[in-house]
């Protein structure tokens, strides 16, 4: 049994799709129920539970109907759920910094931390999502890569911690056209602006980032334990040279 937070839209609705092909059973949450509902009438072996990466008794609840199908075992987390901000530092609030780390880094605490006994069981794989803003930085998004530069720290440390019996990786998308793109999609100039930044040439999709999660997840990764998986096409490897 998989555990996918933020699994209505985006790369969390292609990562239950993609373990749904591979023939896993999921349980999958999120706030938009319409959605959710709709993805698990779509997906035979997905259960949408609704609920707030903020409430810790929603997490908790979420954690245990997946224990319960699963029979005390969890094969693996995905901790996909997440938010952005952008705006300069100087004109963040405290209440806005709070808020994008309970989202981004409180819930992964949430959910590692009530997952693991049935990961121990089920010697799961954990994958959290990143970004790459949490390996380079970004102007106007400090509160932004801060959470995320958070969890690649928070992956390895578990990974030492409690490597032996459970894995934890990350992954570090890029330029994903999600819901979150849309505006950027729909605006040309915007758009080439941006791929032509990207060695690859193109935004990617939440389904590659869902193929890496998958691979973490999988058997086929076995020995990787407390490493980050970047997924840009590219874009962080280095500087282009002007055309």
């Amino acid at each position: 049994m998989f555990i996918v937070t933020g699994g209505t839209q985006g790369i969390g609705a292609a990562t239950v799709e993609k373990l749904v092909e591979e023939g896993h059973r999921v349980v999958f949450t999120g706030r938009d129920e319409e959605a959710g509902l709709a993805l698990q009438a779509r997906l035979p072996g997905t259960q949408f539970v609704a609920g707030d990466v903020l409430d810790e008794e929603d997490c908790k609840r979420v954690v245990a109907c997946a224990m319960h199908s699963g029979e005390g075992r969890l094969a693996g987390l995905v901790n996909n759920a997440g938010m952005s901000s952008r705006k300069p530092f100087i004109d963040t609030t405290q209440e806005e910094w709070d808020r994008l780390f309970a989202v981004n880094t409180r819930s992964v605490f949430f959910y590692i931390k009530h997952a693991l006994p049935g990961l121990k069981a089920g010697r799961g794989s954990v994958v959290t999502v990143s970004s790459i803003a949490g390996k380079t930085g970004e102007q106007g998004l400090a509160a932004y890569c801060s959470t995320k530069a958070a969890l690649l720290g928070l992956t390895q440390a578990l990974a030492l911690e409690y490597g032996a019996e459970v894995r934890f990786n990350a992954v570090c998308p890029g330029q994903i056209a999600t819901r979150m793109m849309e505006k950027i999609v729909q605006d040309t100039a915007r758009l080439s602006a941006l791929t032509a930044r990207i060695p690859s040439a193109r935004l990617g999709t939440a389904r590659d980032v869902a193929e890496a999660i998958c691979w973490l997840l999988s058997p086929s990764s076995s020995y990787i334990n407390g490493t980050t998986l970047t997924v840009d096409g590219a874009e962080t490897a280095g500087l282009l040279n002007p055309k």
